[in-house]
């Protein structure tokens, strides 16, 4: 076990294509986004991404590293994560604070890409959830008319509540099956197309850049605590998909919880970090005092994921070898 060490992510081959694959969800979530709310949200995504692209060049120049170190996609993946959990109604500095928290105080600190012990995204979302809650999590109505992309919106747009909102007030939601996995409804930019996040997450599965070994057990346990735990007094197959749907929930599984460089790297260690990960989302969205508590989960798993990965290698290895001895025994006999 000794000789795993950061970084985790060992070759610029698959650097480059984990940044290729994650990035390549701006195209659907954004045109999702912009049929739903007009172009600001493309802007709320757009300027996170470019405030953690100057940050990190920042920090390169600050090092005395060549600029191109900033351009190596780590960063913008950060940005891209950050925009697409805002609100489309938060003004355009709050993915700024959250992306400079994400680059400065969570990752450069620490020594950069491949280094950071807490998840730069999960970090950055975690203060403005603290600071900024009522940016976070007040959301417009969905409607036929494209939000105005001035800052002074708020008393001109009609809000509405978030799923995630009805379901801690214990209400029944007055959604179908259906509008809850096309996001018809109120919520963040990229946390309410379950289809599209789902599909996306087979594909990342597909090119090896998410682990099953995280996202098949967070999932399934999500889907189990969902369904033994109702919040609302409704058929339980609508109440463990409207708990699923509603904050970031499947967005965490897809992107937050695959950082490579935080993620164990043993296969059952992966497993168990996955399963810890979906209890505390799911205790979080019941009892948290924030609305939506998943940075919080990731932040909290990034601290016990050397323990995990440490005493799930120690564990397999004592039981291979146990159940090897005994082989022997009985051969020997």
């Amino acid at each position: 076990m000794s000789k795993m060490k950061a970084p985790h992510i060992r070759t610029e081959s698959s650097h480059g294509k984990m940044v290729f694959d994650v990035m390549l969800a701006i195209i659907p979530l954004g045109v999702f986004a912009y049929v739903n709310y007009g172009l600001r949200p493309i802007l709320l995504v757009l300027t996170g991404i470019a405030a953690a692209l100057l940050c990190e060049a920042l920090c390169c120049l600050l090092r005395r590293r060549p600029l191109r170190t900033a351009m190596d996609g780590t960063a913008a993946v950060t940005g891209l994560l950050v925009g697409l959990v805002m609100s489309p109604m938060a003004d355009y500095w709050v993915p700024m604070v959250a992306a400079a928290f994400a680059i400065l105080v969570a990752k450069a600190p620490f020594g950069g890409t491949g280094r950071n012990v807490f998840n730069p995204a999960a970090a950055g979302l975690a203060l403005v959830t603290s600071c900024f809650p009522e940016q976070m999590f007040t959301y417009p109505a969905l409607s036929n008319t494209p939000l105005p992309l001035d800052l002074s919106i708020a008393d001109s747009v009609v809000t509405a509540p978030s799923l995630a909102e009805q379901l801690r007030s214990g209400a029944a939601p007055s959604l179908r099956a259906m509008s809850l996995l096309l996001g018809d409804f109120a919520g963040p930019i990229g946390g309410t197309a379950a289809l599209i996040l789902l599909a996306f997450a087979a594909y990342l599965l597909v090119r090896r850049t998410a682990s099953a070994w995280v996202v098949l057990p967070y999932f399934a346990t999500c889907v189990m605590l969902a369904w033994a735990f109702p919040v609302a007094v409704m058929n339980p197959t609508f109440n463990m998909l409207t708990q699923l749907c509603s904050g970031y929930v499947i967005f965490t599984g897809v992107f937050l919880l695959n950082d490579p460089v935080t993620t164990p790297r043993f296969w059952l260690g992966r497993l168990w970090y996955g399963i810890f990960a979906a209890c505390l989302v799911m205790l979080l969205q019941h009892i948290g005092q924030a609305q939506v508590g998943c940075c919080y989960a990731i932040l909290m798993m990034n601290v016990l994921s050397p323990i995990i990965d440490r005493w799930s290698w120690h564990f397999w290895h004592w039981l291979t070898r146990k159940l090897r001895i005994r082989k022997e025994v009985k051969a020997y006999e």
